[in-house]
């Protein structure tokens, strides 16, 4: 889904070039210390806690800090062998305080969060297989992350990207918290990110073929290993996971904070969500929807067509206050002549999708998690629709999280109307976990999920 408004050659070589980036004494282009590739895992207290480090793409002087409970943290490199995240007064949802490290690979890590005292977790042990496969003519980037922990045939999931253009490959917190609950994982580039050749589009279709393609080689790596195999997406990869779950065998699908319409409806629908939430009744929603069914044209034409149009429906309103308001995905850019950024941020999108078409052809488990307050795909419209689906489709398990947005991220409101974003919401780890080993949801999850569940 877009998010523009919130948001070598061989595996011997590559191993080489990761462990080259990991030591401490890589410097990031700005001059900064690059935070050490190595540490990135997912390592417990004495206590039992989790918490994961991660890459980010593009920042290479820090690293993403992820609890099973929710909180995040992004910890930058200060000092040799040392890290540090700054408090947040506001939101103790966030993690912060410092980590110490003498080493890499199986070696524990110092972590002193605020308020707590300084321990040494450790790191847990998980098989890391690095590969290169094949869809079509390109060849993708991967890995498997599988738990070492006594688990017999443990589920595997392959992620299914959403709309970002950066690589996933160590920089999944998802896989490394879910192989932390004893849940294998496959991640990948996407085309054109990371090591992976291609070009970057969203093109659901192509997609979809390069997400069938790494459930094959996440079989053919994992074989006699592990149990069901599945597809998880998130936000776009809500209309890629069940396209590609009909391209190749899979035993479950989760999807969380997904779209079941057409990525114009989603446009629509955010226009109509955020309208309300500054307060504008349903004749101003109905007035702003000639705006966004001008504007779906235009992006069904990839921005090419109906523009004129557009302006004229726009001077109907323009002493509206209303009207510098709207947004949504594509609208509210066209609006404001944008014309060329709206055409950038969605390359090779289908506006017209049926990502219903792939549903009607499923008959595996699923899980639908969604945010009830998701400013970017508002969820009261495809939960409508997906509770039509389980009429017939029993195997249908949805989870709605209250005071959440998108990507299940907890929230206080500004003054001015503006989200202040914390951590992920409490359950929400653990619902995707229970539900992947076939057990009932844990008790800070029961409570979000509609109607009555059969967990496998």
């Amino acid at each position: 889904m877009q998010l523009s408004k919130a948001q070598m050659s061989n595996a011997i070589l590559y191993s080489l070039l990761l462990f080259a980036s990991s030591t401490t004494a890589a410097m990031a282009q700005d001059g900064q210390a690059a935070a050490p590739a190595c540490l990135t895992g997912a390592y417990r207290s004495p206590a039992g806690e989790i918490v994961t480090l991660t890459q980010r793409p593009g920042f290479p002087a820090t690293l993403l800090a992820s609890s099973f409970d929710g909180r995040i943290g992004v910890f930058e490199a200060d000092a040799e062998n040392a890290m540090s995240a700054a408090a947040d007064a506001n939101d103790r949802s966030r993690l912060a305080g410092h980590l110490r490290y003498a080493g890499c690979q199986d070696k524990p890590v110092v972590f002193q969060f605020e308020g707590g005292p300084e321990q040494q977790w450790s790191r847990l042990p998980l098989r890391i297989t690095r590969t290169r496969f094949m869809s079509g003519v390109l060849r993708l980037n991967g890995e498997l992350i599988e738990p070492l922990t006594p688990v017999d045939k443990p589920p595997l999931f392959v992620l299914v990207h959403g709309s970002e253009s950066t690589a996933a490959v160590d920089a999944s917190n998802r896989a490394f918290l879910m192989a932390s609950q004893g849940i294998a994982a496959f991640v990948f580039d996407k085309r054109g990110t990371g090591q992976s050749e291609g070009v970057y589009t969203q093109d659901f279709v192509k997609l979809a073929d390069d997400v069938a393609a790494a459930v094959v080689e996440a079989r053919r790596l994992s074989a006699g290993r592990v149990g069901r195999v599945g597809v998880a997406g998130f936000s776009q990869g809500g209309w890629v996971a069940p396209l590609a779950a009909t391209k190749a065998p899979v035993d479950f699908m989760v999807v969380g904070y997904g779209v079941i319409g057409t990525p114009i409806e989603q446009d629509q629908w955010q226009v109509d969500y955020q309208l309300r939430n500054f307060g504008y009744g349903e004749d101003v929603v109905g007035k702003a929807r000639s705006l966004t069914a001008l504007a779906g044209t235009v992006a069904a034409s990839n921005f090419r067509a109906g523009l004129p149009q557009l302006q004229q429906a726009k001077g109907k309103y323009a002493s509206a206050p209303w009207l510098d308001k709207v947004d949504g995905q594509y609208t509210g850019e066209l609006l404001r002549g944008e014309v060329e950024r709206a055409r950038g941020e969605s390359p090779g999108v289908i506006w017209h999708y049926d990502s219903e078409a792939a549903l009607q052809r499923l008959a595996i488990p699923q899980l639908w998690i969604f945010a009830q307050d998701d400013s970017v795909a508002p969820s009261a419209p495809s939960i409508a629709r997906l509770e039509r689906f389980r009429v017939s489709r029993k195997a249908i398990d949805i989870a709605v999280f209250p005071g959440s947005d998108h990507g299940i991220r907890t929230f206080t409101a500004k003054p001015d109307g503006s989200r202040k974003y914390g951590g992920y919401a409490a359950g929400y780890n653990s619902l995707m976990a229970g539900w992947m080993k076939g057990q009932p949801p844990a008790p800070d999850a029961r409570d979000k999920m509609l109607g009555a569940q059969d967990f496998r």
